[in-house]
């Protein structure tokens, strides 16, 4: 079948248009929040309310999960920051982590730990770290990447994670993930989560377990 002048035309149109979308995807949440401004302190609001106190009914039934062995302290190591942080090289991500209750604030700054729940050291509850995928108006292009959640859905089993604490690496193996408007496995010694879309209660959960 041959092509008339007006098909290539038309596909001339479609490839511009495509192009066009490609073009403004990394400027798309700028531009999303800049039409709605109060995006953010909605999905902060999704992301805070995720999870709130922990309670003994929740670590009843604990669920068997793989790795969940008993790991010793790694060496404290002078040579890293003071300030605890997380690592996730296959994401790019590199943030410092951001302690208290005031989630509102605290997901302005990047990654939040959740209180009432473990740190490293006290893997008796997980470790749960939650932030935007979008992130703010103000937080630069580099910021966001280092900072927020948003290639979370890019992580598999088997991929590593490390936490920074007290100056110690803690690293962790991801076992699992799903998506879902509440935590499932709470035997897990990292839970990490996102919003999964703009306006959605549905969150994206990584579960991994610490294997050093």
């Amino acid at each position: 079948m041959r092509l008339t002048k007006k098909s290539f035309a038309s596909i001339g149109v479609v490839l511009w248009f495509f192009a066009i979308i490609l073009a403004l995807l990394p400027s798309w949440p700028h531009l999303y929040y800049r039409l709605f401004p109060k995006t953010s302190i909605t999905l902060a609001s999704t992301i805070g309310q995720t999870v709130t106190k922990a309670d003994s009914a929740t670590f009843a039934n604990p669920i068997t999960t793989p790795d969940a062995t008993e790991v010793p302290l790694p060496d404290i190591d002078p040579s890293l920051p003071r300030e605890n942080g997380l690592i996730i090289e296959k994401i790019g991500v590199r943030g410092q982590l951001h302690e208290g209750s005031d989630w509102e604030n605290i997901l302005k700054l990047g990654i939040w730990r959740v209180p009432d729940f473990g740190t490293p050291e006290d893997d008796s509850k997980p470790l749960i770290l939650a932030a935007h995928r979008w992130g703010y108006l103000d937080w630069s292009p580099a910021f966001r990447k280092l900072n927020s959640f948003y290639s979370l859905p890019n992580l598999k089993i088997g991929d590593a994670i490390k936490v920074i604490w007290n100056q110690r690496p803690y690293e962790y193996k991801v076992y699992s993930t799903s998506t879902g408007t509440k935590i499932t496995e709470y035997n897990a010694n990292l839970i990490l989560y996102t919003c999964q879309l703009w306006n959605s209660p549905v969150r994206l959960f990584v579960y991994a377990n610490r294997i050093f």
